[in-house]
């Protein structure tokens, strides 16, 4: 199970299409976006957002940006768009 974390503060928990791995066209389509960044975070999980979201018109993501922070360590950083949080498995 994955949790999408979007730019107006709501929190859904999705799984993938097929019920094993999300692929990038549902990502693009997830996350409003056509190229999709990964960041790894401390615990193994991994977070999907959009590559070039702080070149388009999103929003600040808050709770993205705070999952960001607290599991990288990364203070200076913040998230624009939606973010999905997944296991490694969930994107290969």
């Amino acid at each position: 199970m994955a949790t999408l974390y979007k730019s107006n503060g709501e929190t859904i928990e999705v799984e993938p299409k097929d019920g094993k791995h999300f692929h990038l066209e549902e990502l693009y389509h997830m996350l409003n976006c056509t190229l999709v960044e990964r960041v790894w975070l401390l615990d193994g999980q991994q977070m999907l957002v959009d590559e070039e979201g702080k070149c388009t018109k999103h929003d600040i993501n808050p709770k993205a940006t705070r999952l960001l922070h607290k599991s990288r360590l990364i203070p200076w950083d913040f998230i624009v768009g939606d973010a999905l949080v997944c296991s490694a498995e969930e994107f290969i």
